[in-house]
């Protein structure tokens, strides 16, 4: 299918949100990537195993980013891209 094909072409092990636009992708790529922020602003994600969802910047928790919601926290993280899965392995949970 064509989502196939844009996720071996692009994405290859990245998630979208990973992405970022380079000079040599297809104008309709490029287009895709202008419109990246937007998407993710009006978008609400569905955890399932953590592995496609930015823990700081998706929204999965709440109505907004955790980054809008603790701006704080946010301006000192490391890894501001790091996902879900990520943080729930190094977090014990007792």
């Amino acid at each position: 299918t064509w989502a196939q094909i844009l996720r071996n072409k692009y994405l290859q092990s990245k998630t979208l949100s990973q992405v970022t636009v380079r000079p040599t992708d297809s104008p309709f790529w490029k287009g895709l990537m202008r419109v990246k922020a937007a998407f993710f602003n009006r978008t609400k994600f569905i955890v399932g195993d953590g592995n496609d969802t930015r823990f700081w910047e998706d929204t999965w928790l709440g109505e907004t980013p955790l980054a809008l919601q603790y701006p704080t926290m946010y301006r000192i993280v490391h890894r501001r891209d790091a996902l879900v899965a990520t943080i729930m392995q190094a977090t014990p949970l007792n």
